[in-house]
């Protein structure tokens, strides 16, 4: 039986950490959805206004969209930097937008 293959012991703390990282990644979901979006509707807006007069309503939208967009980028930052998303944080449990 020299040749038969052993498995990889339990391992309790790998285990505790996949599942932290697991609700990390649960809380992180409403955030990603809310920047894609974000993105999705700055970009229809901005290639709707493209060729509008400075002074127009569409033109208006689309810079509010992009610099909305850049704000929502810029807290997804801080709460990776700071690790919000970690288990037991209330903080990055809902969306941003």
């Amino acid at each position: 039986m020299s040749s038969a293959i052993r498995f990889p012991q339990h391992d309790g703390a790998r285990a505790e950490r996949n599942r932290r990282d697991a609700g990390a990644y649960h809380h992180l979901e409403g955030d990603l959805r809310d920047l894609v979006n974000m993105g999705r509707i700055a970009a229809d807006l901005a290639h709707d206004a493209d060729g509008e007069p400075p002074l127009c309503e569409k033109r208006n939208l689309a810079l509010f969209a992009v610099y909305h967009l850049r704000e929502m980028l810029l807290r997804f930052e801080m709460k990776y930097d700071d690790g919000a998303w970690r288990v037991g944080s209330t903080e990055g449990a809902t969306g941003s937008g």
